[in-house]
């Protein structure tokens, strides 16, 4: 009997505690989000959001809506009081656009069996809508111009049957340079890596656009083919130089005990990505130098390709520009002068594009050997 009355206790007590068990979480199902993530708004403009509750909230609570600038982005109202709802729920909520910026809106309910971490808007506020398309059309065309200026190179070498004056270090560097920022932008749209951004940013947006990736595989095949040019044609007594071959070892060394360090899970594959970029800045740093030295010595640039430069040189500059009209309409002029690395390397290339000017049209502009 006592064995037969503890089974029947505990049986007893198995189906309260699941009786319980589904009844919270029946009633702790609420969830609040906006009809939509990111918004942008013009300065002195307003637009109406809804804020939908789904599901029930168990007993009162209060939902404080807040922005992270008030003289960037403000609300019609910063406080909703939900009283026993069983939603679903909807509520407007005016904003109005004081300032250019990026902001965000979002809603904290005060009652933790409530998931409001789903409702809030990234908000962009900018000055000019004609702005923001002009930048979009910069922004291609600098695209394509740097697209294209790996082909005139290909082009000067398939003529000439030869690629004697084309420095192998910068075109092994721009291949390295190439790979690791195709793995970056390929990494992060792999759904794996994608997680952990989302985990490290929830409420961030993913900074690889599918043309990031398209022109960083292109660039790879297109350096891939001069490489190939370089075995076939007439090379003299070319080659990559011993300094190359080091710095190109000790970032396959660096890169090794990265990957390594993934293994033993001492950092996640975002962590490995965001290196591989780094050391791809450091590679756009360095990979000019070794052409316009090989042109100082031969006192020439006969086979090294001018429209290269050209193209370069155009979509440096327009990558510059863009970034100055997205400063002004953004009102985010961090981004240019604050961002040493994003502006600086863009200028060194239009600097180094300029010393070429100067080495072809000028210093040895009648040298063809």
């Amino acid at each position: 009997m006592a064995v037969r009355t503890q089974k029947f206790t505990m049986r007893s007590i198995v189906r309260v505690a699941f009786v319980l068990i589904a009844y919270s979480a029946s009633r702790a199902c609420a969830r609040f989000s906006f009809n939509t993530k990111d918004l942008v708004l013009l300065v002195n403009d307003s637009t109406t959001l809804t804020l939908t509750l789904m599901g029930n909230v168990p007993g009162n609570t209060t939902l404080i809506l807040s922005t992270n600038h008030k003289d960037l982005l403000t609300t019609n109202i910063s406080k909703i009081e939900v009283t026993n709802s069983t939603g679903p729920n909807v509520w407007p909520v005016e904003l109005f656009g004081q300032d250019a910026g990026h902001d965000l809106l979002k809603v904290d309910a005060y009652l933790s069996s409530i998931k409001s971490s789903d409702a809030f808007v990234r908000v962009t506020l900018q000055h000019s809508n004609e702005l923001a398309l002009v930048s979009a059309v910069v922004g291609w065309i600098y695209f394509g111009a740097w697209s294209i200026s790996f082909y005139p190179q290909m082009y000067e070498n398939w003529k000439r049957k030869s690629v004697v004056g084309l420095n192998f270090d910068f075109i092994a560097l721009n291949l390295i340079g190439f790979m690791l920022y195709s793995m970056f932008n390929v990494g992060l749209w792999i759904p794996e890596v994608e997680k952990e951004y989302s985990a490290r940013y929830p409420r961030g947006l993913n900074p690889v656009q599918l043309n990031d990736i398209l022109f960083s595989i292109h660039a790879v095949f297109a350096t891939l083919i001069t490489v190939t040019q370089c075995y076939f044609y007439e090379k003299g007594d070319q080659q990559v130089s011993r300094t190359a071959k080091s710095i190109m070892s000790f970032y396959g060394l660096l890169i090794t005990m990265l990957l390594v360090l993934v293994y033993l899970q001492n950092i996640v594959w975002l962590d490995f990505l965001y290196y591989c970029s780094y050391i791809k800045l450091t590679i756009t740093l360095i990979k000019y130098i070794p052409q316009a030295v090989m042109n100082y010595k031969r006192k020439s640039t006969f086979g090294w390709s001018i429209g290269n430069i050209f193209l370069d040189f155009i979509g440096g500059l327009l990558s510059i520009l863009q970034m100055i009209i997205n400063a002004y309409n953004y009102n985010d002029w961090a981004s240019v002068f604050g961002d040493p690395t994003k502006f600086g390397l863009g200028l060194l290339s239009v600097i180094f594009d300029i010393l070429f000017f100067v080495q072809h049209y000028v210093f040895y502009r009648f040298k063809k050997t």
